[in-house]
């Protein structure tokens, strides 16, 4: 586990608690505080779309992508980039957001319910995480390779864990 997911984690959690920001962890830190094992490459997070006016201005010096609609790979979303100490941090807002199906290429809406996120760690941070059955659902619909090794190791998750 890195350190530096750990330090720039920190960094984030400490903003969006100060301004009262709902957010909830997904993707690949998601998948690793649920009990999977590939290497976290980002920190992936939802916000509200109101919300992003309380961080932008506190985070601004770090944006490495601005806020903006992107329609990239299997992701329609409006999203803001940051690097943090070499950290790359994706903070999509909510509600809005599509994902490719793989099997069909059709978009699908992807829903955040914030007061469904149930508190994961990471290296002893704790911070609202995507349900596993729900990362599970989006990641099938996902399929990329990473996607399919997320679910593959993830799947064990779904007797231990509440659904």
């Amino acid at each position: 586990m890195s350190e530096k997911v750990r330090s720039a984690l920190v960094w984030l959690k400490d903003i969006l608690d100060s301004q009262q920001v709902q957010y909830q962890i997904v993707g690949g830190l998601a998948a690793t505080i649920h009990g999977g094992s590939r290497e976290v490459a980002d920190i992936d997070l939802y916000i509200r779309r109101a919300d992003a006016d309380k961080i932008l201005p506190l985070v601004s010096s770090y944006i490495s992508k601005p806020l903006a609609h992107y329609v990239e790979g299997s992701w329609d979303l409006e999203y803001f980039q940051l690097s943090y100490h070499e950290q790359k941090i994706e903070i999509g807002l909510s509600p809005g957001t599509k994902i490719k199906a793989a099997g069909s290429g059709n978009w699908v809406e992807l829903n955040t319910d914030f007061s469904q996120s149930v508190v994961g760690s990471y290296k002893g941070v704790e911070v609202p995480t995507i349900p596993v059955a729900e990362l599970i659902r989006y990641k099938r619909v996902l399929g990329r390779e990473v996607d399919l090794i997320d679910i593959d190791e993830l799947s064990g998750q779904l007797s231990s864990k509440a659904i």
